[in-house]
């Protein structure tokens, strides 16, 4: 009865082992193949026979062949296990198969490393799609970029004046975040809000915005009124910043003084304060059409008293350093 049930349980796990949709294997501490199950020959193109006797080594490429030797040494020099290594083998067609493979170790009863028993899976096929996935969406932000482009040159066809302004104060904001150490992900979030800050004035006259000399205040309202616009423009578009919101309070200040909604401090959002600044130095030292360009020195003096007040005092002092030490220029 225990001869029947241990040829039982055996057959059981065989069946178990040869329906199993990964390729089953076995090796001695060397990585010589001591057992393999038949799905070899779906994954691999080899007949179990070809297998038995040979190294993991022998069916992968060159460089791969090498990587992956130290990894499956350095295991067994610990009898630790190791999961989910992708790995490159060569299919007896030639084709080159994408490997996950994991195994653990077994031992003698006296503790030795008999070898290592594990389990192949191929994903050729999700690698695959996984780098069509990606080369979709380099696709999508290529897509994406050229539409915001796009709307920011729109904008600047309407007002000769500024011409470039959204892009040159774009540049200025990213280089002050990178000063700050602020990470990537935002600084990106930064670039497309800053390409996009001023979208609301295309609801504003052009006579307005090319007016050379002082705005009455219902002008000035109608200036005054484009964050807001911007954010309405904006609102819907799922970007994966809070780019509605950045844009529409750019022009707020710490001290409330800002415009929409008069909001302060902290509850203006690291990136508006950010474009807050680079908006002013960049405005200030370009010409307008009421007056002519003032310079940075002049520009960078003016956020300087605004330090604390109006503008974030960390925004300011990585600012000036950008410009004073980086030796940060305008482009185009």
């Amino acid at each position: 009865r225990a001869e029947e049930a241990i040829r039982t349980s055996e057959e059981r796990f065989r069946n178990l082992v040869e329906a199993t949709s990964d390729w089953v294997w076995e090796t001695d501490p060397r990585g010589v193949y001591t057992y393999v199950s038949p799905k070899v020959r779906e994954v691999m193109g080899y007949e179990v026979g070809e297998i038995i006797g040979k190294s993991i080594f022998d069916y992968m490429p060159a460089k791969e062949s090498s990587r992956f030797a130290a990894t499956f040494q350095s295991a067994a020099a610990r009898s630790e296990p190791f999961s989910f290594v992708e790995n490159s083998r060569l299919h007896k067609d030639g084709r080159v198969v994408v490997m996950e493979t994991s195994g653990v170790p077994f031992f003698a009863d006296d503790g030795g490393l008999l070898g290592y028993r594990g389990i192949g899976r191929d994903i050729t096929n999700r690698k695959k799609v996984e780098r069509d996935l990606e080369n979709s969406l380099k696709k999508v932000e290529k897509t994406m970029e050229a539409a915001i482009q796009a709307i920011s040159y729109t904008m600047e066809t309407r007002d000769p004046y500024t011409t470039g302004h959204q892009r040159r104060v774009t540049q200025l904001a990213c280089a002050v975040a990178k000063e700050m150490g602020i990470g990537q992900w935002q600084i990106d979030g930064i670039r497309v809000a800053g390409l996009l800050h001023d979208i609301g004035k295309i609801a504003v006259p052009t006579e307005i915005l090319s007016k050379p000399g002082k705005l009455s205040d219902i002008e000035f309202s109608m200036i005054k009124a484009h964050p807001k616009v911007g954010f309405d423009i904006l609102a819907n578009v799922e970007f994966e910043w809070p780019i509605a919101r950045i844009v529409v309070q750019h022009h707020e200040r710490l001290n409330g003084s800002g415009y929409p909604f008069g909001i302060k401090g902290k509850d203006i959002l690291l990136e508006a304060r950010i474009l807050a600044v680079a908006d002013v130095v960049e405005a200030m030292s370009s010409h307008r059409p009421y007056r002519p360009a003032l310079g940075l020195d002049k520009a960078l003096d003016e956020v300087a008293r605004g330090e604390g007040t109006l503008y974030d005092p960390e925004v300011v002092r990585a600012c000036r350093r950008v410009i004073s030490e980086r030796d940060f220029k305008f482009e185009g």
